[in-house]
């Protein structure tokens, strides 16, 4: 009897100790841009690497040191000859819709952390088709907040693959993002 009063007071003190901090959890909406670094190969055809402007969107929750992203965003490539051939014209657009976590700590008005993501990247070759595929990312970033406004900026690598027109297209590289964060 002793060891359960005792057992039910420890969980007591616990459970009103956890309802005594205050909810710090932040809902956002924010839009990013960026540099789209990717290398692109299909099969013994390497093309030169080609950066290209991305853009998008992103939803998240954050708490404490913790958040969680559903993010948008594409980015139009022209693909440089390199060793190409003719008949395969020189544009890919790609698109990734996924979830990233990011894991950091909250400082006054900056949080670095470092982010890692699963999604969907869906890859359209100009003549020969459009397939998607799903992939890890992985990244380190830091966003700086004045009052409700986020600013952010981010390196993150991605690596994927698809098979379009028999021939296993291979696309990896890093992506630079920045952008504006609204916290509600």
């Amino acid at each position: 009897m002793k060891k359960s009063l005792l057992s039910l007071v420890i969980c007591g003190v616990f459970l009103l100790a956890a309802v005594s901090i205050p909810a710090n959890a932040q809902f956002y909406l924010g839009v990013r841009g960026g540099l789209s670094n990717q290398n692109a190969k299909a099969g013994e055809i390497e093309f030169d690497r080609n950066s290209t402007f991305l853009y998008g969107a992103q939803v998240g929750l954050k708490f404490l040191g913790l958040a969680v992203e559903g993010q948008f965003y594409r980015a139009d490539h022209g693909l440089l000859e390199g060793d190409a051939q003719a008949d395969i014209e020189p544009e890919m657009d790609y698109y990734y819709l996924g979830v990233n976590g990011k894991l950091g700590i909250s400082l006054a008005i900056i949080y670095p952390y470092v982010t890692v993501g699963y999604g969907n990247y869906s890859v359209d070759l100009k003549g020969l088709g459009k397939k998607s595929d799903t992939a890890f990312n992985v990244g380190a970033g830091a966003e700086v907040t004045l009052g409700k406004v986020g600013i952010f900026g981010e390196v993150r690598y991605t690596d994927f693959s698809v098979e379009i027109e028999s021939l296993d297209w291979d696309f990896g590289g890093l992506d630079f993002h920045f952008g504006l964060n609204i916290h509600i």
